[in-house]
């Protein structure tokens, strides 16, 4: 038990409440037992049964991420929200950036996710002048957050166009495997592909001296986002990195409910290609998300947020009774 890691995380979650609270941000509180837990492709939620009086069984999940509850009550008519809500992630989740169950900070407001930017630059200016901060050579809190697009990275560290590869998936496997001086499997697709590149030749680099905000991803990667206008060519998504490390993940929230739809049963069809077993889709989310407004949003992992505030190299140190042994971990 690291009584130190664990008051300062405490630190930080009344910091981060103080700093919503005063951007006129209303606290929500989402139900821990929920009909569906989310629809990423590479997510596994953990399972519960409710039984009955009758003897009848409900199955529930605990949530991957509080989003569709949140969006639920945007879609019944909230404007500024924000929650620090416990999640949990199932299978593989265990290793020295993953824990499976952990915090999660997650913000919506009316707008884009161009204004959730700007959020996120005031929170990392307000947090890096805390004393916690553990100063790292070569890294600056005070610089402001470099923006660069996903393309872009591409074209910097792997000298691949992305943009070619998504039209191409031929050409975008001969270029990868010439990237990453490896074969490529046949059966790999275009997001098979994209995350060995990404997780070998691009991950590692970024906010390696500032904090950095990689945007506008592959419409596949962004099953929630808004395409961007006028060619839908790209998603309106961005994450947020920190030292080679992904902290934050935040969209310009889709609002057609129909779209969304067509994008769950996509990702189903997707992890049952993969031998995974599709997830619920909550029609009652459906229904909200053609209820809201145009919205941004973004969801944060405190746990790896205090990582990099503080120089700790292991997740377990912030929680009272971590699980288990650190051990190999898959990607997110």
């Amino acid at each position: 038990m690291n009584k130190l890691r664990i008051k300062q995380k405490r630190i930080v979650i009344n910091l981060l409440r103080e700093f919503f609270d005063d951007r006129g941000f209303f606290e929500l509180e989402t139900p821990l037992l929920v009909p569906s837990p989310g629809m990423e492709v590479h997510l596994h939620s953990f399972k519960t049964v409710y039984d009955q009086y009758d003897g009848s069984k409900t199955q529930y999940h605990l949530p991957t991420s509080p989003e569709f509850a949140i969006k639920k009550a945007l879609g019944a008519g909230f404007g500024k929200v924000f929650e620090i809500a416990r999640v949990f992630r199932n299978q593989g989740e265990l290793g020295p950036q993953h824990h499976p169950e952990f915090n999660m900070l997650e913000w919506y407001r009316p707008g884009s996710y161009l204004d959730i930017m700007e959020d996120v630059e005031c929170l990392l200016a307000h947090l890096g002048e805390m004393d916690i901060v553990n100063p790292v050579s070569d890294f600056s809190w005070s610089d402001g957050v470099n923006r660069i697009s996903i393309n872009e990275c591409f074209m910097h560290y792997a000298n691949i166009d992305l943009q070619d590869g998504m039209k191409n998936l031929d050409q975008w496997r001969v270029e990868a495997q010439d990237a990453l001086h490896e074969r490529i499997p046949d059966d790999d697709q275009f997001d098979d592909i994209f995350f060995r590149i990404w997780m070998k030749l691009i991950e590692p680099h970024l906010g390696k001296h500032r904090p950095e905000i990689v945007y506008d991803y592959p419409p596949s990667m962004a099953a929630l986002s808004k395409l961007k206008q006028p060619d839908l060519q790209w998603a309106e998504r961005f994450e947020l990195y920190i030292q080679g490390v992904e902290i934050g993940n935040a969209f310009s929230e889709l609002t057609d409910s129909q779209e969304q739809l067509k994008r769950f049963e996509m990702a189903n069809r997707e992890r049952q290609r993969i031998g995974y077993p599709p997830h619920p889709i909550d029609t009652e989310l459906i229904d909200s998300v053609g209820k809201m407004q145009a919205t941004g949003g973004i969801a944060m992992g405190i746990e790896r947020l205090l990582m990099t505030l503080t120089g700790e190299q292991d997740i377990r140190e912030f929680f009272l009774y971590p699980l288990g042994n650190i051990g190999e971990t898959r990607r997110r």
